[in-house]
């Protein structure tokens, strides 16, 4: 196993520091208490910091010998607007905001990771540490990108790690190619007359039954404009008009919204015609007027093969290699690294999470979710394999 040169003391703290940034989590673009305390750290263990970097985005780079082109690892540091439920002593002190994603680990690992690194002297070549803000909304990675990530701070590749509370402490997963979908979220705003809906509902717009008629057509747009082969969802999440004490009137203002997932970005961009195509064709049948928008909030996370073999090598110096799985399944999940992996090649893993505790079998993005630490060791194990792998 890869040692991390992190001693009792030094994971301790680490562990701390985690759980003080899940008692204080912030949502995407508010993170300026947590991207302070890792740039804080990363000066500490004598990185070279650069802040504010996409919005709250912090890098801290170690220095190497040159030995060859630097790379990247990545942690992202948002949270959820989630009351968190868990009862924990660390437990989120912000009513509705929590760390349900584990997050606060990811940070926390990446830390680690910078500390040991740091300890042994110069590696052979720059290591690039990347603190991502806005993972969850607002297209943290396009952000960080935008502002210049990869000219100021080019890699030769990235690398991005997750906890997976489905998979037992230890188990590192993931696959070549695509992993996980692009994801997208549609709204629409349906407009028209409102009116009486006893006695006089011929003159109003229907927005009720417009929006009903698009639900149901947005299935026949998975099943008749894509091959069965391919997987597609479309799920509406949110239906909105009227008011529930007032069922006699028909609204004039209806809003709908949903997701949108799939695997291949050219499929993507006919998904979105798709679903304007139906809103409009459903408007104009009933007489409103709709404003449609498909956002595409992550592209398809596709990894590239040489650097997915470098990642299980890497997962494989720290585990058993009967639980580092190179065959994990494909997932309707979206995460923005995938925007990174457009720019430079890389890899996604996932890291085992789940223990006894009751919060560290909850899924992600629940109430009583909490990250596992005991994967905060390996999590700083995998880090320090990757940057010794060679070139």
């Amino acid at each position: 196993m890869t040692q991390t040169l992190l001693d009792m003391r030094d994971l301790d703290r680490i562990t701390h520091v985690r759980r003080d940034l899940h008692a204080h989590p912030e949502l995407s673009l508010e993170e300026e208490r947590t991207s302070g305390i890792v740039a804080g750290l990363l000066r500490e263990f004598g990185l070279d910091v650069a802040e504010r970097i996409g919005g709250f985005g912090v890098v801290g780079t170690l220095r190497g010998r040159g030995e060859g082109p630097p790379i990247a690892f990545r942690a992202d540091m948002d949270a959820l607007a989630i009351q968190e439920e868990s009862g924990f002593p660390h437990a989120s002190t912000r009513t509705g905001v929590m760390h349900a994603c584990g997050h606060d680990g990811h940070t926390a690992m990446l830390l680690g990771a910078a500390l040991a690194l740091s300890r042994r002297g110069p590696p052979a070549r720059d290591i690039r540490f990347v603190f991502q803000p806005a993972e969850e909304q607002y297209g943290g990675a396009r952000r960080m990108i935008a502002d210049g990530l990869f000219d100021r701070f080019p890699a030769r590749a990235i690398y991005g790690l997750h906890n997976a509370p489905g998979l037992p402490v230890g188990c590192f997963a993931t696959r070549p190619g695509a992993m996980m979908a692009a994801a997208a979220a549609f709204r629409l705003m349906l407009t028209g007359a409102g009116g009486h809906a006893g006695s006089a509902p011929h003159r109003a717009s229907d927005l009720t039954l417009a929006q009903a008629e698009f639900v149901m057509g947005l299935q026949t747009v998975v099943r008749r404009s894509f091959s069965p082969l391919e997987p597609i969802v479309l799920t509406v999440g949110h239906v909105g008009g009227g008011r529930f004490d007032a069922p006699n009137i028909m609204p004039s203002v209806l809003t709908l919204s949903g997701t949108a997932r799939c695997f291949d970005w050219d499929l993507a961009q006919i998904l979105s015609r798709r679903i304007e195509d139906l809103a409009q064709s459903v408007a104009r049948t009933h007489g409103c007027a709709v404003t449609v928008e498909v956002d595409w909030e992550a592209r398809p996370l596709v990894n590239s093969a040489p650097e997915t073999a470098r990642a299980i090598a890497a997962a494989e110096a720290v585990a058993d290699h009967t639980e580092v799985r190179a065959d994990q399944p494909l997932t309707t999940g979206g995460e923005d690294f995938a925007d990174f992996l457009d720019h430079v090649p890389g890899a996604y893993m996932l890291l085992g999470n789940a223990g006894p505790a009751e919060a560290s079998r909850s899924p992600l993005h629940t109430s009583r979710y909490d990250f596992n630490d005991a994967s905060i060791p390996l999590g700083v194990a995998y880090w320090c394999s990757l940057a010794d792998l060679p070139d």
